[in-house]
């Protein structure tokens, strides 16, 4: 399955190191948001949009590619996700996803290192463990 990773990591680059892992599980091509345009969709079978979540959503740039994608047609798709928050930030833009006529396929969510202020909540994560459910994730999408 041909699959291309798209992710907007900000900041401590956690979104980054999730899409490398996922990416090495399913031999995709990995790109950061800023080297991809619509065209480069449409050679795949399977696409991976990653961000950080800021303001209680993903990245702004990440749904704005979306926004602007023309019909997929149900071309699968799946959502990856750092964030301080246990909480899953990522309804309206699977909605969006959906809307645009993907068929997400799953998503999977990893704390990432927040430091408001002066202080530095979930240091050291993604870490290991997080890496390992990740490539996790990235197997359950072969089946």
């Amino acid at each position: 399955m041909k699959t291309l990773i798209i992710y907007s990591s900000k900041h401590h680059m956690n979104t980054e190191k999730v899409a490398i892992a996922i990416g090495a599980e399913l031999a995709a091509e990995v790109r950061k948001l800023a080297d991809v345009r619509e065209k480069d969709l449409e050679s795949f079978d399977l696409v991976g949009f990653g961000s950080g979540i800021k303001g209680f959503d993903v990245h702004k740039e990440l749904a704005g590619l979306v926004n602007g994608l023309a019909a997929r047609h149900g071309q699968r798709a799946f959502v990856f996700t750092t964030c301080a928050s246990n909480k899953d930030w990522t309804a309206k833009f699977r909605s969006l996803l959906a809307g645009k006529g993907f068929t997400v396929a799953g998503e999977f969510h990893c704390p990432g290192l927040w430091t408001p202020f002066i202080f530095k909540l979930r240091n050291g994560h993604p870490d290991a463990t997080d890496i390992k459910s990740a490539r996790a994730f990235a197997k359950s999408l072969l089946q």
